[in-house]
């Protein structure tokens, strides 16, 4: 199978759902997230190296780091703030970030 943005969607959806039936049987958001993360970040670093994992956490940081930018900015201006960061529209990470020379 093709690693494809369609394939990323179905992925991030099927995420989501575990996510919700997690969330629906009583466990804290909190925790299921935590624990998703954790998961994921120990298989990541097994399918490309602990570098690449430490890479891929500073990625993540560092876009978060402009949503919380951006915000103030607009907040700053006196505007409206725009749609949250991890809503239904976002679009997934491009995939070939991996391949991509470091900054």
């Amino acid at each position: 199978m093709d690693d494809t943005f369609e394939l990323r969607e179905r992925l991030s959806r099927a995420w989501r759902a575990v996510f919700d039936n997690a969330v629906e049987a009583g466990s804290p958001p909190e925790a299921v997230v935590e624990t998703m993360t954790a998961v994921a970040h120990a298989r990541f670093a097994e399918l490309f190296g602990t570098a690449a994992a430490a890479s891929y956490l500073a990625l993540l940081a560092e876009q978060m780091r402009d949503v919380d930018h951006d915000e103030a900015e607009t907040l700053i201006r006196g505007e409206a703030p725009g749609p949250a960061p991890f809503d239904e529209e976002m679009t997934a990470m491009d995939p070939a970030w991996i391949e991509r020379d470091p900054p």
